[in-house]
This record gives C-alpha cells, structure tokens and sequence, in this order.
C-alpha cells in the first residue's frame, strides 16, 4: 500500500523577518561630512532610520564614527519593480553618507520630489567607489585592527515609499570565520593566525542579492575576537581541508588541516575550534553556527539545513530579493513525479503521473516578500491554504516556501512545500513542486512518509498555464481528514 502524507487543519505560517534589530541609527542626508551630532537638518532632503543586524559589525551592537555607506535609489514606475538597479543612470546613484556618531550625513543628500512618487532604496556598507548594480568587493588580507571592519560587506533594501524617513535594514553579504583555541595548556608567545589559499573578492549583484567568490586569491591575516579567539570575514566559498590555515607561536609555525572542506554560505557564520597537545595543533570541531542574518533565515525555518543540502539537487531554489509577481492561479498538468526519497517503500517511481492539481498566489506583499497560497485537485475543494509564505528570487524566477503543521489520523505533522519556476505571461515555466515531512508524532506503524524524506513533481509539459481558481471538470471532492492533501491521496 502507498503511504501517504495528509494534512488537516489550517497551514500555519510564520512571516519571520529576516533581520533582528539591534541597534538604530537615524541617517539624514544633508548634514556636511564633518558636522557634529546635534546640527538642524535641512528638511528637503530624504532621512533613513537603519537597523544593523546582531552580530553586525566590529562592535557587534551600532555603526562606529567615521563609517561610510553607498545610498541608492530608483524612482518607482509603479509596477512593483522592486527598484532594480541599472548600472548607471538611477535617481541617485552611490550617494555617500558619513556616520558622525548619531546619524549618517552628506553634502549632497538625496533629494525627492514632494509630488506622491514612490522611490525604492538600496545601502551598501562600507561606501565602494566602485559600487553599482553589479561591481567586484575586496575583504581586507590583514583584517586587525579597522580592516576587519572595512571588509563586512553589508547591504539593506526599502520597499517603494513616498516617506523621507526611511526604514534601512542591514544584512551581512558574506561569511564570517571564527576560530577558538581551546584549553589553558597553550605555548607562550605573539600569536597570528592566518587563513591559506582563500579567495578574498567577491561578486556582489545587488538585484539577484547573489554574493559569491571572485577571482583572487591569497592570504588572510585574522584579527583577535576576544581571549584566545580570532575571526575574519571572507567571500562565500568552500575552504580547503589541507593546509586550512598557518597558527604562528612566536617562531613556530603549526599548519593546520581540517577533518573536511568547509562550505561558506552567505550570511552564515562558522566556527572551527582547535585544541594543542603533544606540540601540536589538533582540530576539534567544525560546524556552522546560527544565521549571521540574512533572508534564508526563512527558508531554513520551513526546511531544515540537511534537508535542504538534499532538496538542491532535485528542485531549483531561486535567491533574491526581487521576485516577480506571481499573483494568479495556474493549472499543472500534467503533474510528474521527479524524485521520491521513499521510492519503492511509499513513494513512486520517476515519471509517474499524479493528480492535476491548481494552485493560486494572492496578496502577494512586495516589502515583506510573503504570499498568499491556495492549492486543489482539478474539480475538487480547496485542499490547503495559508497566509504569508515566503517567496524570494529574481528576475522572473522565483521560489515560495510554506511551512504546513497539521495532523493526519491523530498523528501530528510539520511538512513543508516548495514551489520553483519562471513567471512569464502565458502563466509559470519549468515549475517544480517539493513536497518534505519535517517531522511527525508518534507513528508506530509508520503510516505516514518518515521524517526528512521529501518528494518533487514538476510540469511534465513545462508551462503551467494561467487558469480560473474555479475551473472545474468534475464534480467537488469531499475533502476530509482521510484525503484532505487529494493531490497525494492515490499515494496509499
């Protein structure tokens, strides 16, 4: 018999924001570079209040005196744009505040017209001449002192707003690198540590938010981050297990090597911590730790980290935040089976063809990036729904995750759905469909799919096409506890 996941309830959603507030600077756009805090500003001119995310920078809580930023902003055409940037040409390109130690200023803020026009905002910490909608960002290869400071890329990006005080939320860009020297039985001596063969430039596309590892490499000199402790920021990019870094006790060199290769994300943060015995250094533990503080906190909240290392091979996951508008309800069919993890045991076959199924996105909130979600067999009732789903991306490519508690036969269930594809105007391309239990309640009998297996469809025909949420050959299915997921309901 197939096992089945079923879903009862309502789908209960949790719109997270991606950042956490930690400190608040008030940012006007007027004040001369130098002025000291406390001056009247000029009240033509746009103002920004901004939210740094924790640990945000060398003093983990606020900007420090003499910080920079790079201010753009794009006019909005009224079409929910998202204020895409274009290389040269927006309404302001590049504007360079300077932090004085209550608020960011300018001698040449950013004015506005006062007529009801929207503008979208994009910030770039630290200003970079070279900054624009695409450019090259160099971290600093001795990072004591300032220079670590200067090289934690961080960028924040406003909705379309008529307002001239304006909400900035910081997030990082790239990865942040601690390494912990553990236990009190450490030689004597000046202590460097410094990290080998690591790329330290990064493509920045401030569209797509895609930060990734450039064309340099080289050395890395990591500043102190407390006793015994050092930290450094980097590029996204998998370091290398052999020849990882070079611990220097006054003339001594001990190379290290990690058990693995370490994969860097954006935004996250890792920890690796090493040990000393018998003259040498060991390497105790590796692990990433929690979010820096960027927009997959999202995504990690509706599918779990491992689980999503295994999702990335069998459906495309589109970053960014600039997705297109997807509001509208789309026909899949026919609805193919791609990929089940319980193949054999549950789950089908590749090729498969299931229930055609209509789906609709509604409400669909272009500050936030949430959207509103119906889904039903062809000819049958609404078979979930929820508010608020998560849905990131660029250009027309997009993906939406819907995080789903319920329960199935008395069991309780946290499942997740993943919906990828391509907007265009005859409905949405290549669209894909993962279906993963998160977890479950108690189960003796293991009727339902086990925990951290998934399963995607996709379009066979590749266009899911616009329809009518109302469109009907047959007649409503009952839906009910027992085949209350109907477009699963032939997987017993």
């Amino acid at each position: 018999m197939k096992k089945f996941c079923l879903f009862s309830g309502i789908i209960a959603f949790a719109s997270i924001l991606a950042l956490n507030s930690c400190a608040k600077a008030e940012i006007n756009g007027n004040e001369p570079d130098n002025e000291e805090p406390g001056i009247e500003q000029k009240d033509y001119f746009v103002s920004f209040s901004a939210e740094i995310n924790a640990p945000s920078r060398a003093t983990d809580t606020k900007f420090d005196v003499q910080d920079n930023i790079g201010v753009f902003a794009v006019k909005s055409n009224g079409n929910d744009n998202k204020g895409i940037l274009l290389s040269s040409g927006n309404y302001a390109d590049n504007v360079k505040y300077t932090y004085n130690g209550s608020k960011f200023t300018s001698s040449n803020g950013i004015e506005i017209e006062e007529d009801g026009t929207k503008y979208y905002y994009h910030a770039v910490y630290p200003y970079t001449s070279n900054a624009s909608d695409n450019f090259m960002f160099s971290v600093k290869q001795d990072q004591t002192g300032d220079n670590y400071t200067l090289s934690d890329l961080c960028t924040a990006h406003s909705s379309a707003t008529s307002s001239k005080l304006v909400d900035l939320k910081f997030s990082h860009r790239l990865s942040k690198l601690i390494i912990n020297l553990e236990g009190s039985n450490w030689p004597s001596g000046d202590y460097t540590l410094k990290l080998n063969n690591v790329y330290t430039n990064a493509s920045v596309d401030l569209n797509a938010m895609d930060f990734t590892y450039g064309d340099r490499t080289g050395e890395i000199i990591m500043t102190e981050n407390g006793n015994m402790s050092y930290k450094a920021v980097l590029p996204p990019q998998t370091l290398s297990k052999d020849n990882f870094a070079t611990l220097t006790i006054g003339s001594k060199n001990y190379t290290i090597t990690l058990n693995n290769s370490l994969g860097m994300k954006s935004g996250m943060q890792y920890e690796v911590s090493l040990t000393y015995n018998n003259n040498a250094v060991i390497v105790e533990f590796t692990g990433d730790i929690d979010p820096w503080g960027e927009e997959d906190d999202r995504f990690e909240d509706v599918v779990p980290d491992d689980i999503r290392e295994d999702l990335d091979d069998w459906i495309p996951i589109y970053s960014g935040v600039n997705p297109p508008i997807v509001e509208g309800s789309y026909f899949i069919d026919p609805f193919e089976t791609v990929h089940c993890e319980d193949e054999g045991v549950g789950g089908y076959d590749p090729g498969h063809i299931v229930n055609s199924m209509i789906i609709k996105f509604s409400n669909q909130n272009t500050s936030n990036n949430t959207v509103d979600y119906n889904e039903k067999t062809e000819g049958g009732n609404a078979t979930g729904e929820g508010n608020g789903a998560f849905i990131s991306g660029s250009g027309n490519d997009f993906t939406a995750f819907f995080n789903v508690t319920g329960a199935t036969d008395g069991i309780s269930t946290r499942t997740a759905v993943v919906i990828s594809g391509t907007k265009s105007s005859s409905g949405i391309s290549n669209l894909y469909y993962a279906f993963v239990m998160v977890e479950k309640g108690y189960d003796p009998d293991n009727d339902l799919m086990q925990e951290g297996v998934f399963r995607v469809f996709k379009d066979q025909d590749g266009l899911s096409v616009n329809t009518s949420w109302t469109r009907s050959r047959n007649a409503n299915i009952e839906v009910n506890s027992k085949n209350y997921y109907s477009v699963f309901s032939n997987m017993k």
